[in-house]
């Protein structure tokens, strides 16, 4: 028999045995845990390496490279295939790129769907759910953002992390410029620590066409820092930058998953996937796709960019920038739903007693003035490199034209 015919089918037999092991096996969904056993498997240890090599050097030339290819082939055929990753964890970001690693977006086909790599909340083991009502005296019974800010500012852990977002996102540099990096970091780690009920209420206070209730509710994330630039960047270029951060990615597809954006199908969005299209739009903030309300009268929300100058590119642009302008989930995500009492604590074998002295408890997780308007967008702007993007992303992004 040729060895190579020989080698050919014990590598088949291989890749065959290692497939029935991983249907069979109890399949490892955190990716941390994931590759510890990978490391343990000769098959998989030597595809992961491989991968990971692949994904240091200049994608556009592993395309076609062998080598890549079969790594990826090879892990696909084991269980680390199937990790996912948890919003809240505390390797959260080492998580995310172990999952990529795994799924390398440079080589098409192995980043499927362009779903997302997070487990669905309810299957999660670490994400906290507990909180407890509070009574507390409303500063101003028509003024709910103002109300939600005193709560959190009552609280020495909330306002302590609210105030070193701010002190950040506030400092300016000699040139005019803030630190958008530190800004984007602090929003992150409030957004992390703070129960997500409660930060829903916070971003999401109702104003009830009250314009000073609203300039409050869109400078909580200080917008001119976190959201505005001086100069308004092509959408895609947004796009690209978050395409090639492995967080900024992950959390874009599971907003565009839990929001329907992929679903033409859906006409309209259940209470229960409100709840997590909120979550998820949250999630955004603190990246360089960072959303924010558009103006002080309304409930609009969208990116700081812009389309013009896309040439033939702006149907894509146009595309993508209306997953957050024009988004039916999103829109549909009444206040009152927002605007509830925090729920009694829940998930008791997670629960966790805060140590607030303050008398206000807004569970915080222990792991871890009005003058700005949106200016005209800037003219003449041309559209960027789309390297990062694959033909099937720009099937999407046509498909999603249709579906808003």
């Amino acid at each position: 028999m040729d060895w190579k015919l020989e080698c050919t089918d014990t590598l088949g037999e291989i890749y065959q045995t290692a497939f029935t092991l991983s249907v069979n096996s109890v399949e490892p969904k955190d990716c941390v845990a994931a590759e510890v056993l990978c490391k343990n498997d000769a098959l998989c240890s030597n595809a992961y390496l491989v991968l990971k090599n692949c994904s240091r050097a200049d994608a556009a030339s592993l395309i076609n490279a062998p080598e890549c290819q079969e790594a990826a082939e090879a892990i696909s055929l084991t269980s680390i295939i199937h990790c996912k990753c948890y919003h809240r964890m505390k390797k959260e970001e080492l998580c995310l790129n172990i999952y990529w690693t795994v799924h390398p977006d440079f080589i098409p086909g192995y980043m499927v769907d362009y779903n997302s790599p997070y487990a669905d909340e309810l299957e999660t083991k670490h994400t906290h759910f507990y909180f407890t009502s509070v009574d507390y005296p409303l500063s101003d019974a028509s003024n709910a953002c103002l109300n939600e800010a005193t709560i959190c500012s009552s609280n020495e852990k909330c306002s302590q992390l609210k105030n070193e977002y701010v002190i950040h996102c506030r400092s300016i540099n000699s040139d005019g410029s803030c630190d958008r990096r530190k800004c984007h970091n602090h929003l992150r780690n409030f957004i992390r620590k703070i129960s997500m009920e409660f930060t829903k209420r916070l971003l999401f206070c109702p104003c009830d066409e009250d314009r000073y209730c609203g300039e409050r509710r869109r400078q909580n994330i200080v917008p001119k820092c976190s959201f505005e630039e001086k100069e308004k960047k092509n959408c895609l270029e947004l796009y690209d930058t978050c395409m090639s951060d492995n967080l900024c990615k992950s959390r874009l597809l599971d907003y565009q998953k839990q929001c329907l954006l992929l679903e033409k199908n859906k006409e309209s969005c259940s209470p229960e996937q409100h709840d997590k299209c909120i979550k998820s739009y949250i999630r955004m903030i603190g990246t360089p796709v960072t959303p924010n309300f558009i103006n002080n009268s309304s409930m609009d929300t969208s990116l700081w960019c812009t389309c013009e100058g896309s040439a033939n590119k702006e149907e894509q642009c146009n595309a993508f920038l209306e997953m957050f302008t024009s988004n039916r989930c999103l829109q549909s995500v009444g206040a009152p739903d927002i605007n509830q009492s925090i729920p009694m604590a829940v998930n008791d074998d997670q629960r966790s007693i805060s140590d607030d002295k303050s008398g206000t408890n807004l569970a915080i997780l222990s792991d871890q003035k009005p003058e700005i308007s949106p200016s005209n967008a800037a003219t003449g702007i041309s559209a960027p490199s789309l390297t990062l993007l694959s033909p099937a992303l720009f099937m999407w992004l046509l498909k999603m034209v249709s579906f808003m």
